[in-house]
């Protein structure tokens, strides 16, 4: 009996060894590098993806390699209550992002079209589309193509600020643009 209980235990211990060395070891650091080509020649930036970062760190380490290749930056466009036409304040900022999209054609953007949250869903939805395409227009009129551009309507259900009065609504009615890919 003691022979048996004996060889049950060293085939537990064995079967427990051949479950640790299948076992793919965890690298320290995984590295991902994005490369910039300048004047100077090129240089390698490498974010740390597991290397103790919170989210927050490693956004800002890719805003900084972002800012460093001075591509445009996300912007959010305001609106008027009800209303889809793009402000003349608006305009020039468009027209800058157009110009990198257009020298850019890898580049691409969505456009997140929002509403307050008064009216209902399904209005909303539709209001926030016709949004985006107020900013895809002038997009497409300064030279990006529209293949370049992704569209999405959330309405009223992602508000930037929660509440109702003037102030929240006016955050609210807005129109995302973020870049996918530069």
């Amino acid at each position: 009996m003691k022979a048996i209980r004996y060889l049950g235990y060293a085939a537990l211990g064995v079967a427990a060894l051949g479950l640790v060395a299948c076992t793919t070891p965890k690298s320290k650091e995984v590295a991902g590098a994005y490369q910039q080509q300048n004047d100077a020649g090129a240089e390698s930036y490498a974010l740390k993806e597991n290397s103790g970062y919170t989210d927050q760190e490693r956004r800002n380490q890719y805003g900084e390699i972002i800012n460093s290749l001075k591509a445009p930056s996300s912007q959010t466009y305001y609106f008027s209550f009800d209303e889809n036409v793009v402000r003349s304040s608006d305009y020039k900022a468009i027209q800058i992002q157009a110009s990198y999209l257009a020298a850019h054609p890898n580049a691409k953007i969505r456009l997140e079209g929002n509403a307050d949250n008064r009216g209902s869903r399904e209005y909303n939805i539709g209001l926030g589309w016709r949004r985006d395409q107020a900013v895809a227009k002038i997009l497409e009129q300064n030279g990006v193509l529209p293949s370049q551009i992704d569209m999405v309507s959330y309405g009223k259900e992602r508000p930037a600020v929660v509440g109702n009065n003037e102030d929240a609504w006016r955050l609210n009615r807005r129109v995302n643009l973020i870049y996918e890919a530069y």
